[in-house]
């Protein structure tokens, strides 16, 4: 298990591919909502061939501190990132986020554009507001997080996964496991409270505009998470942004589509 310590946190990461000391490129992948680097598990074989692969946990998933002394706000998610980038000296990343990691890289590259080379949003969550007050509210009552685990407990699991995949054939007792065993302890609801309370709603139209990379956006047709319409209005609204959509795909890309995704990614690099 590799580790390096942020802010007092130990910050799960893997790292794949070319040395990064060594590497031109350095990819940094940002997982989405409940998630981890297991996300991109099919998507990393084929992205390692020709560059250095850095793979993150966010504070609160996976195998990362679930603080409590973290401000769970995406702004301080990108600030993170930065920070990360520093730790291992990498002066020029390529970041490339699913989901909410979409989001957070976007919000990365906003803080600090000459550290950022060049964005890749695979379904990047946007244009969404703030957690509702009213369940702020309740956050704040006793043994809420133990209401959220035995909300999630009783959920029923297989209609999550129906409802974020379109080829639901993939679906296997190893996905399944790697996306619920990180969910399974207290210290996970604990945070997930946390990012309820300081989650202060994506970027606006206004900042998401000022963005100067070039940002190439991946989506599926048939997302009902994150609707194709965002990644439409996200390639409106950013300056210099590439639309692609994979015909026959959910909300989990790189786990329905890793090749063709990987394909996007690195012609996206070379350009």
């Amino acid at each position: 298990m590799s580790t390096i310590t942020i802010n007092h946190m130990n910050i799960y990461y893997e790292q794949y591919g070319r040395p990064i000391h060594e590497a031109e490129d350095v990819l940094v992948l940002i997982h989405g909502y409940l998630s981890s680097s297991f996300s991109f598990r099919f998507l990393i074989p084929y992205l390692q061939e020709e560059h250095a692969v850095l793979s993150i946990d966010l504070p609160g998933f996976g195998q990362s501190d679930k603080a409590l002394h973290f401000n769970y706000s995406l702004h301080n998610y990108g600030r993170l990132v930065l920070d990360i980038l520093e730790r291992f000296e990498i002066q020029r990343a390529i970041l490339i986020g699913h989901s909410m990691g979409g989001q957070i890289a976007l919000q990365a590259g906003l803080q600090e554009p000459n550290r950022i080379k060049k964005i890749v949003g695979l379904a990047a969550a946007g244009y969404m507001g703030p957690v509702k007050r009213s369940l702020v509210w309740l956050s704040y009552l006793p043994f809420f997080s133990w209401g959220l685990k035995v909300y999630f407990t009783k959920k029923d699991i297989m209609e999550n996964f129906l409802a974020v995949i379109h080829n639901r054939t993939i679906i296997n007792e190893e996905m399944v496991e790697g996306y619920l065993k990180p969910l399974q302890t207290k210290a996970f609801y604990r945070s997930l409270v946390l990012l309820m309370r300081h989650r202060e709603g994506d970027l606006s139209t206004a900042r998401v505009r000022e963005i100067t990379q070039p940002v190439l956006l991946i989506w599926g047709e048939q997302d009902s998470i994150v609707p194709l319409a965002v990644g439409k209005r996200f390639a409106k609204e950013l300056s210099a942004a590439d639309l692609q959509v994979l015909k026959q795909t959910g909300h989990l890309l790189p786990e329905e589509k890793p090749k063709e995704t990987a394909l996007l990614i690195k012609a996206f690099i070379k350009q």
